[in-house]
């Protein structure tokens, strides 16, 4: 079977990303220069193997195109981005966990499951 016709994994979110990312981004103008290039990587593999994260089922409008569904599927198909995220993904969120104000990483949880659950509308 090749990378194209694996199954798609369902997507448990855990946190939301998009409110986490706002987060750092309004308080560290510098996070961007971290962040984004590693989008580009995961986009460029996403490509290679045939992903397209607008492809998911959502409950939120918010949630479509949502990077967690590319990296739950490039974990399923890619080896490369195993081993990068196995390597670089711990420190990252170490790093964005740091930028965060307590009780927000949990507000990321919260979202995360009503917006999965389809009761919520996610918040910025």
């Amino acid at each position: 079977m090749n990378n194209a016709t694996q199954p798609v994994p369902t997507v448990e979110c855990k946190n939301c990303v998009l409110f986490l990312i706002r987060r750092c981004y309004a308080r560290h103008w510098w996070f961007r220069l971290v962040r984004e290039p590693l989008i580009v990587c995961m986009r460029i593999l996403a490509w290679r193997n045939g992903i397209d994260a607008w492809t998911h089922a959502v409950h939120c409008a918010e949630c479509r195109g949502c990077v967690r569904f590319m990296k739950a599927e490039l974990e399923v198909k890619s080896p490369t981005f195993r081993a990068f995220n196995g390597l670089i993904g711990p420190s990252f969120r170490r790093l964005r966990d740091s930028m965060l104000k307590q009780g927000e990483l949990p507000e990321a949880k919260r979202i995360a499951a009503e917006a999965l659950a389809g009761t919520g509308r996610k918040k910025s």
